[in-house]
């Protein structure tokens, strides 16, 4: 599908917002432009920040698809101060090669009334009161598909990421009194083996790494990597799990271990 709504681009630019529609069920607020340059954007059809930064990351879900793809920026056209042009990285594989190519989709954002110069800002969430703090929907490689409240552990949010060939689920709880401790941080990272040995009887780790807020271990679980990341952030300990697909590639290894770091640097900003 995405292959089709790229040709569509081309050769019937009216009919993106249709297209996104009928193959992918998105009603998304755009009107008209390709996107493919700055002088034909797609038209952000509405005054809401968040309704416009979602549906940008929508469409390039949408056309990128299938293939390891990350927004690396956002800029003011130069020449253009209501278009905003928005850079993409993708790898995917050629014949025998690893291609990364820039693409970009350009936005006419004069809806929203930014201030000149301004752009709209990376997609991202609240996660509300009780935690007080919000996460982005793009961590690296990785792209948000879904939240929910878990019984265990109590008070407890699972997040799911995915790329391709790539599961990542970030579990977030508040640890006891809101303080987490290098003590606690082992304590919950011996929890979460234990738990992973009720998935996969006789498990044992195949690499481990500790550092300062840091505990992570790697497993071979059939022929399947996975591996297990445990820190803390404002109060909660974060607990991350990542698992690829029997079929994946190098490459998708690599894109793994970028999303990781990322999320990492993430809950442990440099101060």
């Amino acid at each position: 599908m995405a292959a089709r709504l790229a040709a569509a681009l081309e050769d019937w630019k009216p009919m993106l917002r249709d297209l996104l529609l009928k193959d992918f069920g998105l009603d998304l607020p755009i009107a008209g432009g390709s996107g493919r340059n700055a002088e034909d954007p797609i038209v952000i059809a509405t005054d809401s920040l968040y309704l416009a930064v979602e549906a940008q990351d929508s469409i390039a879900a949408c056309l990128f698809g299938g293939q390891q793809w990350r927004l690396v920026a956002k800029q003011a056209d130069p020449v253009r101060p209501a278009v905003e042009c928005c850079h993409y990285e993708i790898r995917f594989i050629d014949g025998d090669k690893l291609v990364a190519e820039p693409r970009q989709l350009y936005f006419d954002t004069r809806s929203l009334k930014l201030a000149p110069g301004r752009s709209t800002p990376a997609c991202g969430f609240g996660l509300g009161e009780r935690f007080g703090f919000g996460l982005p929907a793009q961590f690296g490689w990785l792209h948000f598909l879904r939240m929910g409240p878990l019984d265990q552990p109590a008070g407890g949010l699972r997040l799911d990421y995915a790329a391709r060939q790539t599961e990542v689920s970030l579990t977030l709880y508040p640890a006891p009194d809101r303080t987490p401790t290098e003590t606690g941080l082992q304590v919950e990272l011996e929890q979460a083996l234990a738990d992973l040995r009720t998935e996969f009887p006789g498990l044992q780790p195949a690499s481990e790494n500790k550092g300062a807020n840091l505990r992570y271990l790697s497993f071979d679980a059939g022929q399947r990597f996975s591996a297990l990341a445990l820190t803390s952030y404002q109060g909660h300990y974060c607990r991350i799990r990542l698992t690829l697909a029997e079929s994946a590639i190098g490459q998708d290894f690599q894109c793994l271990m970028d999303s990781l770091s990322a999320m990492l640097s993430h809950f442990n900003p440099k101060r």
